[in-house]
């Protein structure tokens, strides 16, 4: 599968049509750990979650992120992503 990518900075909706997530990967600003949530839907914060709520530690140096499983996740309603962070945070998900 070729996925698409593309880079938020702020909670919100990624995809709203059926899709497959390939995971995602993030960059901080080196100070304030953000926690990210992966859900399958095209309009908020609810719905199944697809990447858990995780915490990055954002003084690790490097990238931080969640690979789905081989094949990908399937989405049935699209992909919306919540960002929570006191600082500055750049997440890059990966569809198709």
């Amino acid at each position: 599968m070729r996925y698409l990518h593309k880079k938020i900075s702020a909670s919100g909706v990624l995809n709203n049509n059926a899709c497959t997530f390939g995971g995602f990967v993030l960059g901080t600003d080196g100070t304030n750990d953000p926690e990210i949530t992966i859900f399958d839907n095209a309009s908020a914060a609810s719905g199944e979650e697809i990447a858990p709520t995780t915490t990055y530690d954002a003084s690790v140096l490097g990238l931080n992120g969640y690979t789905a499983p081989s094949g990908g996740i399937s989405c049935k309603n699209g992909i919306y992503v919540e960002i929570t962070c006191a600082g500055t945070v750049e997440v890059v998900v990966s569809y198709g």
